[in-house]
Parts: C-alpha cells; structure tokens; sequence
C-alpha cells in the first residue's frame, strides 16, 4: 500500500477521480480514498494545511492503513534562485525550519533527538525524476526539476529576507508547510517517502496572488507526476 498526501482538494482531487475500486474511510474527521492506481493499491488523503494535519495523516496512513511508503504531492514557494512559476522540486531532504532550539545549543531546526535535515528516499526520489522525464519529453519548453531540500514551517512565506536566511541556513530550494513534518513521522516509523512539489509563488511580496492564480493550473501536471510516481515504482 502506498500512501498519498496533498494539503489541498485541488492538490489531489484528479488522482482521486483516477482510482479504480474505490471505497472511502473517515478517521479523524479526515476522509481517506482508497484505490488502485497504475495497478497498486493506493490511499489518497487530502490533510488539510499546515505541519500537524501533515503528521496526523502520515501517522493514519501508518497505522490504519500499513502503507509501505508515502507520497506527497503538492505546490510551493520557490527559494533557489532561477525557479519559476510551473517548476518541479523534488526532496532529497525535508526539514522544519521553524524548530528552533537553539538555547540549548542545537542548530535551527535540529531535533534533540534526529538531524535536523531528514532524507527522502533514494528509489522514490529516482521513481519521481523518472516520471518527470517522461511526463517533459517532447515540450518544445519544458519546466526545469531540481532535487533538493523542502523546507517546511507553519507559516506562509512572503518577505525577501526570510527567503534569503532560507536559502542560506537550509540550503532550501523551496518552502512550503508540510513536507518537514511528513518527513519527520516517516522516518519515526521507518517509512520511505518523497516530496514532489510544484513551484507555484516566488515567495515574495507578490506570493499570495500567483499561488491562488496558479494552484488549479497544478493540479493536472501534479496528478500526471503521481500516476507516473507510482507507476516507476511498480517497477522497481
């Protein structure tokens, strides 16, 4: 069983519509989609925002439903310099950059007990690069990809200097407020997982309208990068 998460309806709501043999469970007031999708039992969950319906859902998915490894699928705030509207990121770490311990001698985002940057898993993260090669063929201008860190926080990014301390103190690429906490609950329970995320905003003064300008355009290049996600990983 393979686990799918997005903050948002529109962030999953077509891989949904393209189960087979669905049938539906509420768990903490949260409905879960269970299905087949490219032959592979799946389970689809929309979390809702923010780092603790992330780790809520992750954790159901663990237990309710004994997934082996967990996807999430959604858009961001983009970091790294040269990232447009339309780009793909894909983890080779997550982390929570508002944990901030540092008082007591830990570096920000550093858990007393786990490294502060959680790696994604290799095969997912190669199954996700796979299926975005496959999904760009042939444009005459496709989207860049870069694999990288997601850096999560319970706050929407909007102001040049945070992205900047971003950037330097992370080595994030984009920013979003999930992903660290999936990554977290994940690695707790020993479970793969990987990151896909879809540059919506630059993150800075003009953020909040080209998200919500952007984020129904997503949701079919999202939902091709899933199916394709899922399908490299039958194979594996």
């Amino acid at each position: 069983m393979i686990g799918i998460i997005g903050a948002l309806g529109e962030e999953v709501d077509l891989v949904c519509h393209r189960l087979k043999q669905t049938q539906s469970l509420t768990k903490a007031g949260i409905v879960f989609c269970r299905g087949k999708l490219e032959d592979l039992e799946v389970t689809v969950v929309k979390c809702g925002v923010g780092k603790v319906n992330a780790a809520i859902c992750t954790q159901i998915l663990a237990d309710v439903f004994q997934c082996e490894k967990i996807l999430f699928g959604g858009v961001a705030g983009a970091l790294f310099p040269g990232l447009k509207q339309g780009d793909v990121v894909i983890s080779s770490h997550a982390v929570q950059f508002d944990i901030d311990l540092t008082a007591f001698g830990r570096r920000q985002g550093e858990l007393a007990d786990h490294d502060r940057l959680i790696e994604a898993d290799p095969y997912m993260v190669q199954a996700a690069s796979a299926a975005f090669d496959e999904q760009v063929k042939g444009m005459q201008t496709p989207p860049e990809m870069v694999v990288g860190t997601i850096v999560s926080g319970d706050r929407f990014i909007s102001d040049p200097d945070t992205i900047r301390w971003l950037q330097r103190e992370f080595s994030g690429v984009c920013t979003e407020m999930e992903g660290g906490a999936l990554g977290y609950t994940c690695k707790i329970n020993q479970i793969p997982f990987v990151i896909i995320r879809i540059i919506s905003d630059s993150a800075g003064k003009d953020a909040v309208g080209e998200f919500d300008s952007f984020l129904s355009k997503s949701s079919e290049m999202l939902a091709d990068l899933i199916s394709g996600t899922i399908r490299f990983l039958k194979v594996q």
